[in-house]
C-alpha cells in the first residue's frame, strides 16, 4: 500500500517525467500488476515517460519501449524492446562451431560445460550465415544474463 500511495502523490502532480528505482520490488505479484497498468496509463497519451530501474524483467517487458542494460555503471547496451525480444538471439555453439564464428557477429558469448551460448543481434542472419547451428530467441533475462556473466565481444551500446 506504501509503493501505491506514493505512486499516486507522484502522479498527483503530473508530472512530464517520472523516475522510479525498483518501484515494484518486493511487491506481491497482484500489487505490481496494478502498479504497471497505472504507469502504462501515466504514459498512454505519449507527453509524459517513465524512467523505470528494475531487475525484474517480467515488469520491463511488460512496460518499457527501450531497455538499457547497466553494469558496474557503464551502458552495455541499449535497443527497443521489441527488437531484443524479437530479432535478437543465443547460438547453442559446440566449442568446433565456436571456433569458426566471426567475432564480429557475436555481442557476448558464455561459455558452458557443453556449450558456448553467443548472443547475436539478429537471429536472421546468424541463421543464414551459419546453418546448423541452433538458435534460440533470447529474451531479456537471457540477453542480461549473457551481458552480465558472459564476455563482451564487442561493445554494443548504441
Amino acid at each position: 500500500m506504501g509503493m501505491k500511495f506514493s505512486l499516486v502523490a507522484a502522479l498527483a502532480h503530473a508530472p512530464r517525467l517520472l523516475i522510479l528505482d525498483e518501484a515494484t520490488s518486493g511487491l506481491d505479484p497482484v500489487v505490481r500488476d496494478d502498479i504497471l497498468d497505472e504507469l502504462l496509463a501515466f504514459v498512454g497519451d505519449e507527453s509524459r515517460s517513465v524512467l523505470f530501474s528494475s531487475h525484474i524483467t517480467s515488469d520491463l517487458q511488460k512496460v518499457a519501449d527501450y531497455i538499457t542494460f547497466v553494469q558496474n555503471g557503464k551502458v552495455t547496451l541499449t535497443e527497443k524492446k521489441d527488437s531484443l525480444i524479437y530479432d535478437y538471439g543465443i547460438m547453442r555453439c559446440t566449442a568446433a562451431q565456436f571456433a569458426q564464428l566471426n567475432p564480429a557477429d557475436m555481442l557476448a558469448h558464455r561459455r558452458l560445460p557443453y556449450q558456448v551460448d553467443v548472443l547475436v543481434a539478429s537471429k536472421k542472419a546468424a541463421q543464414a550465415k551459419y546453418s546448423g547451428i541452433q538458435i534460440d530467441n533470447a529474451g531479456i533475462e537471457a540477453i542480461m544474463l549473457l551481458l552480465v556473466k558472459g564476455r563482451n565481444v564487442v561493445e554494443v551500446a548504441k
